[in-house]
């Protein structure tokens, strides 16, 4: 069962990001670790704690996650996917080299206050997983836009897919997050969604959709969004983060390899004008975006 989602007057978040053209790149969420914790039926505005989850339940999780520098995120199949008794959990890491997933099945929520991140009690999953995120209580965007996706996915990859709470950029919805990487992509439609993972697995980022990756500062994530669109390099090997210095305020110099390229980035905190960020924002705030100051292929090595 999926949360109620509540109708207000002003026009989605993620329509008006679409009519305003907003760039999606260097906007994932900062993440090197998840703790991913099977949550079905509704969950609250926050991730933790719902309605359905009790507060002892709740801390422990968030316990966990927080001595492993992990975000919690809840997790749930696609409508009309078939469910099993108990709860499925993942331990997955991002962080560059080390990318892995980890998972258990516990049998009730007593099991859940006792998991630790170093528990031997984990086994190894050959991923990938699809975290698409369908958080109607935290914005309708992501219901209304995620949902369809969330079942397109599920009926090519049942195993693989979840439905998520809330990953961060509800003006990108449809968002999808792309485990163990924490490869973020955005603006996904239904007709999409299966010939992005299809191309991801051979190998090659959808151009369009690149949001980032969760475990790369945003300099980095801006980088290399600029040299591939520039450069036309979109194999998931290419361009890869070789380092990062702050040259002023607000302004990087990052290099990539493979091949190598020097990108300088400037930060512009209020460059993508003053807009309601979400559906039920009560204000506008400032849109930040990344400026390219330059970029250098073949440049030397750091």
């Amino acid at each position: 069962m999926s949360e109620t989602v509540e109708s207000t007057a002003q026009a989605p978040c993620s329509d008006a990001s679409r009519a305003r053209d907003e760039p999606q790149a260097a906007t994932a969420s900062r993440v090197a670790r998840w703790l991913l914790v099977e949550h079905r039926g509704a969950w609250g505005p926050q991730s933790v704690p719902s309605s359905r989850m009790t507060p002892n339940v709740a801390r422990a999780l968030a316990q966990t996650a927080g001595g492993a520098g992990a975000r919690l995120v809840l997790v749930r199949r696609p409508h009309g996917a078939p469910q099993t008794d108990g709860r499925h959990v993942f331990a997955v890491d991002s962080s560059p080299g080390g990318e892995r997933i980890r998972t258990r099945h516990v049998a009730d929520d007593t099991d859940l206050t006792r998991l630790g991140w170093d528990d031997e009690d984990w086994a190894a999953y050959d991923g990938p997983l699809y975290l698409v995120c369908t958080h109607g209580r935290h914005d309708r965007c992501c219901a209304l836009r995620g949902r369809p996706v969330a079942q397109a996915l599920s009926r090519a990859h049942p195993e693989r897919t979840w439905e998520s709470s809330h990953i961060g950029g509800d003006r990108f919805a449809p968002n999808l997050v792309v485990l163990p990487e924490g490869l973020y992509f955005g603006r996904v439609e239904v007709g999409d969604a299966v010939r992005l993972v299809e191309e991801l697995a051979a190998g090659r980022l959808p151009a369009g959709h690149v949001r980032g990756r969760s475990s790369l500062p945003l300099p980095t994530q801006a980088a290399q969004g600029f040299a591939r669109e520039q450069l036309g390099l979109w194999g998931v090997h290419e361009l890869v983060p070789a380092g990062q210095a702050g040259l002023e305020p607000d302004v990087w110099r990052v290099r990539l390899a493979q091949p190598d390229v020097e990108v300088v980035v400037r930060y512009d905190r209020a460059g993508g004008g003053t807009h309601r960020l979400t559906c039920d924002a009560e204000q506008d705030k400032p849109v930040p975006v990344f400026r390219q100051v330059s970029l250098r292929v073949g440049a030397p090595a750091p």
